[in-house]
């Protein structure tokens, strides 16, 4: 199925009155952790982070590759060791716990940025087996992204000999049929076309809607521009902006995304500028002398 208005995509508007209900009606849900300090080898070391996802809002993360946006995530749902706290709808997570960690993985989906699949098997088996780990899926939602997504055709086709794209589309559809409260996306772009990747801006746009916390990384400026509520941006491991859009509003006026994030690492950009300049003045110069000969 082509969608040739992304807005049409509403016609499967994803309702979640139980979750919905839950959420709005108590105090403090939300997803946030906290770094106090986290050493990643010689590359950098993150300090004094908060990440905060809360219920119908959607965390833009940003930064150069090596900034820490991948330690955070992996942080998160304790794949790296840290100084610090996850606190899950006020319930403190404990890693070493079976318990915390079935709690963290039953209310927190994932798409990662390196198609985590089982190769073997294929996207319908794949699915199946989602839903016999996870109690809570929605069958009605896990059909119409199958559709939207165009991914009928692949279902009966091993995940190992799909496309880079059908690979994450069937990630990320095997996490979004989940009824998960929180969703994680790491790249969530790479890999799919353009029609696929409007598809997916505007679904995130209905998972907000339902109550979802979503939490974007993404290196497309362009994908998270209008999506975002919260903005952080970080640099070699500092957190360089960690703030609403109301107060980006108010402090940077009617900036585009791409000029907020030069203006955050003004530093780093004017760096670049002087040495795009002495290539410039140089390359100048070499012609004059060429045309001299």
């Amino acid at each position: 199925m082509r969608l040739t208005d992304p807005l049409s995509i509403r016609i499967f508007y994803l309702t979640i009155p139980e979750l919905v209900k839950k959420i709005n009606g108590a105090s403090k849900i939300m997803l946030a952790l906290n770094i106090k300090k986290k050493k990643h080898g010689d590359a950098f070391e993150l300090k004094d982070i908060n990440v905060e996802i809360s219920p119908s809002q959607i965390t833009l993360l940003l930064g150069h590759n090596g900034a820490g946006k991948t330690t955070i995530i992996k942080s998160l749902f304790g794949l790296m060791d840290y100084e610090g706290s996850l606190c899950l709808d006020d319930i403190l997570v404990n890693y070493n716990s079976s318990k915390g960690i079935n709690y963290l993985k039953n209310n927190i989906s994932y798409i990662s940025d390196e198609n985590a699949l089982f190769d073997y098997l294929t996207p319908k088996e794949y699915f199946s087996l989602i839903e016999k780990t996870f109690n809570k899926v929605d069958h009605r939602m896990l059909e119409n992204f199958i559709k939207i997504f165009e991914l009928e055709r692949y279902l009966n086709i091993p995940i190992i000999n799909l496309s880079h794209g059908n690979k994450k589309k069937t990630e990320i559809i095997s996490q979004l049929f989940k009824k998960s409260k929180y969703i994680v996306f790491d790249e969530p772009t790479n890999g799919l076309d353009p029609d696929m990747v409007i598809i997916l801006r505007e679904t995130l746009k209905i998972l907000k809607n339902t109550g979802r916390g979503i939490l974007l990384s993404t290196h497309h400026l362009s994908f998270g521009e209008e999506l975002y509520d919260n903005l952080i941006i970080l640099r070699n491991g500092k957190l360089k902006l960690n703030s609403t859009r109301d107060e980006i509003r108010k402090r940077y006026g009617d900036y585009s995304l791409e000029k907020i994030y030069q203006e955050v690492n003004e530093e780093y950009y004017m760096q670049v500028k002087e040495i795009l300049n002495e290539l410039h003045d140089r390359d100048h110069k070499e012609n004059r002398v060429s045309k001299k000969i």
